[in-house]
């Protein structure tokens, strides 16, 4: 899977773009300012550039050593605190009470069940009191979800795995993602199905939105 993702950042000069999420950039008075922000799956770091201008100390990670390349060269230029580097989340220590923000933007759909499950948990762990966790997924309307039945090996009822890149594929319910903060105060959930113009041929994806608050009790 490693290779794959950085092919893909190999053949396009930006492969996301330098946009912030707009999710985040809405509520981005919401993050508490006595702890990081981690950004799992940093990318090109657009995200990350735009947390960093705002004051805060990013931290980040990402399987392509080509975006790590490319987030390290942009924090450089605009001399912003930002440290990223390669590696798996499923490997990566999240340090417990130590961040304000979690961003995990496409990353949960490339996992099987049990380790979605794992990362949340970690994610959960890492986050300050009214910290603040955004997760963005495919969900089980976007179109390559029709691929995936058709070519790859199916694991349960919406995951699947394609051999060829020794990738998974996970497509999420509303309900599944929304029950992995239950006890979370939900800022903002949402659905989108959009053209994405950002690489490759013009294409639609199907996602779901969560942006979630840990509180008290959580």
């Amino acid at each position: 899977m490693m290779k794959s993702w950085d092919d893909a950042y190999q053949n396009s000069e930006l492969l996301w773009g330098l946009e912030p999420n707009s999710t985040l950039t809405q509520y981005v008075n919401l993050v508490p300012t006595n702890g990081k922000v981690l950004d799992i799956g940093i990318g090109e770091g657009r995200n990350a550039i735009y947390f960093a201008q705002k004051g805060f100390a990013v931290e980040g990670i990402d399987l392509s050593e080509t975006a790590i390349e490319r987030c390290l060269a942009l924090s450089d230029k605009y001399q912003l605190n930002i440290e990223a580097k390669v590696d798996d989340i499923t490997a990566f220590d999240i340090r417990p009470n130590h961040y304000s923000l979690i961003i995990l933007s496409n990353i949960l759909t490339f996992f099987p069940e049990e380790e979605i499950a794992l990362i949340i948990d970690k994610v959960k762990m890492g986050l300050v009191k009214d910290g603040l966790v955004y997760v963005n997924v495919f969900d089980i309307n976007e179109p390559s979800r029709k691929k995936a039945i058709d070519m790859y090996k199916r694991l349960g009822r919406h995951s699947f795995f394609d051999s060829a890149t020794n990738m998974f594929l996970h497509y999420f319910t509303k309900d599944e993602l929304e029950g992995f903060f239950s006890t979370y105060r939900t800022i903002k959930t949402g659905h989108s199905y959009a053209m994405d113009l950002t690489h490759g041929e013009p294409h639609y994806h199907s996602t779901l939105e969560l942006l979630a608050q840990k509180t008290l009790n959580s």
